[in-house]
């Protein structure tokens, strides 16, 4: 059974030099684990470190230049460049605790095949917190509160949750449809993916040993680009793939939503946006 790693990475070289040599480094990797590393910005200075590092360093890693988009979406790409059996996509700045691979990998061997995300309980930053998913509820501009399930991570086996943050999710590769959608820059994917698997007759799981840490501070960076209107119109390519309709009771629900929070006209922009990108 063999591992893609898959990342999309946007001026971040230190998060995935670092997130890159700890999996080589802690993690037990199965022979011949590929690197797939999709660069959103590959004409920056961490870009050009980014392909040097994989290039010369990273003897299964492949860099993809993405200049069509810049998206967090693009590290689904996995589909048409994978070669491995299970794919594990990972953000740039995230590490795993100490045999996630172990886990994640045994967990996978006993579901050869099979439609699921198999993802984590993310870590925070003093490890004495945990949040083992996302509960489907509005919170601001986002579908989905981080919540935990104490009482299921306690017994240390694996369990369903509704969806959870896709700073770690791992898939089958075969049994993962390809995204056709034309996402664009950030925002959406939680609610998207765990709903897409579900139709497809799978289920997100977290497994208490698959742990990962993901960077939330930062001293200085240059922001991935994004706009809200951009993001609004994200959901509504995405449910609207998933409902077909806007007049399905979850994308009437997300309307009544985005009304009380972003201007009518930035509203009907994200709609149109998303209905002639079908």
């Amino acid at each position: 059974m063999t591992l893609t790693i898959s990342m999309a990475v946007y001026e971040d070289y230190n998060g995935l030099l670092f997130s890159t040599q700890a999996l080589r480094m802690y993690q037990n990797l199965p022979k011949d684990t590929e690197f797939l590393i999709f660069d959103n910005c590959p004409d920056s200075d961490d870009g050009r470190q980014t392909e040097k590092f994989i290039k010369n360093f990273v003897p299964t890693g492949r860099y993809i230049p993405v200049t069509d988009r810049q998206s967090s979406f693009v590290k689904y790409d996995f589909a048409h460049q994978a070669t491995g059996d299970v794919v594990l996509g990972l953000d740039s700045h995230v590490m795993l605790q100490t045999g996630a691979i172990d886990a994640l990998m045994s967990w996978w061997a006993e579901h050869r095949g099979e439609c699921h995300n198999l993802t984590g309980p993310l870590l925070y930053d003093g490890f004495n917190a945990v949040s083992t998913h996302m509960e489907p509820v509005w919170r601001g501009s986002d579908y989905g509160t981080w919540a935990t399930d104490n009482e299921k991570m306690q017994l240390g086996q694996p369990f369903e949750v509704p969806m959870q943050g896709m700073g770690l999710f791992s898939v089958w590769r075969t049994a993962f449809k390809p995204i056709s959608v034309p996402f664009k820059a950030f925002g959406g994917e939680e609610s998207y993916i765990a709903e897409r698997v579900r139709q497809q007759g799978g289920k997100t799981i977290c497994h208490p040993a698959v742990g990962w840490w993901h960077r939330f501070d930062w001293p200085k960076r240059r922001p991935f680009p994004t706009a809200m209107k951009e993001k609004v119109a994200n959901y509504y390519r995405g449910w609207l793939d998933l409902h077909g309709h806007l007049e399905h009771p979850m994308i009437q629900e997300m309307t009544d939503h985005w009304r009380k929070t972003i201007p009518e006209e930035e509203l009907v922009w994200a709609i149109q946006q998303a209905l002639q990108s079908r």
